[in-house]
């Protein structure tokens, strides 16, 4: 609503004749939901080995992609249940992108490679459903297609196969997790004794 012309000016006439005076208090409040469900997030497997990687089996020119692996990620709750999930990378420091998490870094700091992890066939409670992505903490949503690389500064909810662009309550929900590793060219990365592949990511569920 537009402020009256007048009251305007009135304004401007009384603060050109009194004291300018400073807010002396201001308020703090703290806001948020206790939801009466919650949420477990498993993996069918903790580790993924990508074993022994020679140096000479590098690609000198560019990334040499190892095997990919997939897991079965779930998220098991106590009722149905609206949530998210947001992976954060452990290693950081060693990725390029929010899109490729990180395994460390050479003796010399050079990052050595990453993974790129993509989620497929998800289901919920015996329905199929769809992966979807907000990159505004929940308040917009697009679908996260099955060759989409899980970014950090997304959050990735479900959504019903055939319904709108928005996040569904579920229990117990399945889907593919492709982890797909790969090493940088061989140019960049100095290798001159045993190198450790050292990712780590955090897979965090969050309450919608």
């Amino acid at each position: 609503m537009k402020t009256p012309i007048k009251t305007l000016i009135a304004g401007c006439l009384i603060g050109s004749f009194s004291p300018a005076f400073a807010a002396s208090t201001v308020d703090l409040t703290v806001k948020g939901l206790i939801v009466p469900s919650a949420c477990t997030p498993t993996l069918s497997a903790n580790t993924v080995d990508v074993g022994r990687v020679s140096v000479k089996d590098l690609n000198q020119d560019s990334r040499t992609l190892l095997t990919p692996t997939t897991l079965t990620l779930s998220v098991n709750c106590l009722s149905p249940t609206l949530f998210a999930m947001k992976a954060t990378d452990n290693r950081a420091d060693s990725s390029i992108t929010v899109s490729e998490f990180g395994v460390g870094k050479t003796a010399t700091g050079e990052h050595i490679g990453g993974y790129i992890l993509l989620l497929d066939n998800a289901i919920a409670d015996t329905a199929t459903v769809l992966p979807i992505a907000s990159v505004d903490n929940g308040t917009t949503w697009s679908r996260q297609w099955n060759d989409d690389a899980w970014a950090t500064s997304v959050l990735l909810s479900i959504k019903a196969a055939s319904g709108a662009l928005i996040p569904i309550p579920a229990q117990n929900t399945q889907m593919a997790l492709s982890v797909n590793p790969f090493i940088n060219p061989a140019k960049n990365v100095t290798i001159t004794e045993d190198t450790p592949i050292d990712g780590s990511a955090t897979i965090e569920v969050k309450y919608l």
